[in-house]
C-alpha cells in the first residue's frame, strides 16, 4: 500500500506553545495544556516532532506527508461567515497561519511534501486534496492508500476528514493516534475518537510508536536522547561482600 500521513491544522494559530496563564490568542487556540501535550515542553524533540524525524528519515518514495492548512482571506465574502464563528484566525500570510515546527521550510524544499489550504470546514471543497491524494495513489502503481490522520481538533476538522476519505474517497485503510491529536476539551477528544473507531472503523491508536508501526510495518520510533533533561538511569546493584 503507499503511505501518506496528513497533518490537519498544525498552526500556530491553534496549537503554538504558550504559558500556563497567557491568554488565547484566538478562539481556536487549543490551550495551554493540549498543546504542551501534542507538542511536548521542548517542542524539538516532543512526540510531533519525532514522528516528522521518523518520516523524514524513509526514503521519498516510502511515505508523502500532506499538510493541511486553515488559510483564510478576510476580503473573501464566501468566508466572512466562518470567520465571523471562529473569529480570525490563521488570515492568509500571517504568522498565525504558519505551521509550527518550521514545517513550511521543510515544504518547500522536500519532494515528497506539499500543503493544502483549505477554507472551510470541509477539506475537499475548494481544494485539491482528492486530486494530491488520486495523483500519489497512481503514482505508487494504483496501489490502495494507508492513510493516517494527525493534528486538531479532534471532533471537528480530523473527525471530518477522516469522514470524507472513507465515505466519499473510499479510503479504507485509516487511523489517527489520541497522543498526536488534540481538542480544547479533554472528554471530545476522546469521544470523537471512540465515535470514529466506532462509526467508521478508524484505527485510533494511543502509543505513537503503534501509529507508525501501522503506517510503515516494522517500522520504530526511536525516543529523542535528550542531552539537557533528566533521563533515568537503570544501573545493576553493586555487589556487596559478605562480612
Amino acid at each position: 500500500m503507499a503511505t501518506v500521513l496528513i497533518t490537519q491544522c498544525l498552526q500556530r494559530d491553534f496549537v503554538d506553545p504558550i504559558g500556563p496563564h497567557d491568554p488565547l490568542p484566538n478562539l481556536l487556540h487549543v490551550g495551554y495544556s493540549e498543546a504542551a501535550r501534542l507538542l511536548g515542553n521542548e517542542p524539538s524533540a516532543g512526540p510531533m516532532a519525532q514522528l516528522f524525524d521518523w518520516a523524514r528519515s524513509l526514503a521519498p518514495d516510502d511515505i508523502d506527508l500532506i499538510h493541511i492548512r486553515d488559510w483564510h482571506d478576510p476580503d473573501d465574502p464566501a468566508q466572512r461567515e466562518h470567520l465571523q464563528r471562529f473569529g480570525a484566525h490563521c488570515l492568509q500570510g500571517s504568522s498565525g497561519a504558519r505551521l509550527v515546527l518550521g514545517m513550511d521550510e521543510r515544504v518547500m524544499a522536500a519532494p515528497n511534501e506539499r500543503t493544502v489550504d483549505s477554507l472551510t470546514l470541509n477539506d475537499l471543497e475548494g481544494t485539491d486534496l482528492a486530486h494530491q491524494l488520486e495523483r500519489i495513489r497512481h503514482a505508487h502503481g494504483d496501489e490502495p492508500l494507508r492513510v493516517g490522520v494527525v493534528g486538531v481538533w479532534t471532533e471537528a476538522k480530523v473527525s471530518f476528514l477522516l469522514y470524507d476519505l472513507k465515505t466519499r474517497l473510499g479510503i479504507d485503510e485509516l487511523a489517527t493516534c489520541s497522543a498526536l491529536t488534540a481538542s480544547a476539551s479533554r472528554t471530545q477528544h476522546f469521544n470523537a475518537l471512540a465515535q470514529l473507531d466506532k462509526i467508521l472503523g478508524v484505527r485510533c491508536f494511543d502509543s505513537p510508536a503503534e501509529f507508525v508501526d501501522w503506517l510503515r510495518p516494522g517500522a520504530e520510533l526511536a525516543l529523542p536522547h535528550h542531552l539537557l533533561s533528566f533521563e533515568p538511569r537503570i544501573e545493576s546493584p553493586v555487589a556487596v561482600s559478605p562480612t
